[in-house]
């Protein structure tokens, strides 16, 4: 990542996780990975990297592309511009299938959390 890149957000999965930087052109971009866990040709190591025209049009896709799970990712760093922006989303959140609340709880952790 090119050092005049912002990170915004990182996140993890069970296998995987990415991070998403926003350039000075604000656009933002997701480089990630995932798979490789059991090391078998089942499940292969996959690497991406795309590019968004702003932080709204990634989340959009983010939340399209989950939008009953999102809320099971592991937020390892969320950046204070969009932290507000991240605390709504996590209050809208309305899927209740099973026990999110300990979801919850890392998702708050993440936006208190002084870095």
């Amino acid at each position: 990542m090119a050092t005049e890149a912002i990170l915004l957000f990182e996140y993890g999965t069970e296998g995987g996780g990415a991070t998403v930087c926003r350039l000075p052109d604000n656009k933002v971009i997701e480089e990630g990975s995932s798979g490789g866990i059991s090391g078998d040709e089942d499940d292969p190591v996959k690497e991406w990297k795309k590019e968004f025209e702003s932080w709204e049009a990634w989340w959009q896709n983010f939340t399209n592309l989950y939008p009953k799970y999102w809320i099971y990712f592991y937020p390892v760093f969320i950046h204070k511009d969009i932290k507000a922006f991240i605390k709504q989303a996590v209050k809208n959140y309305n899927y209740k299938e099973g026990d999110i609340s300990r979801h919850l709880e890392n998702w708050n952790f993440t936006l208190t959390r002084k870095v």
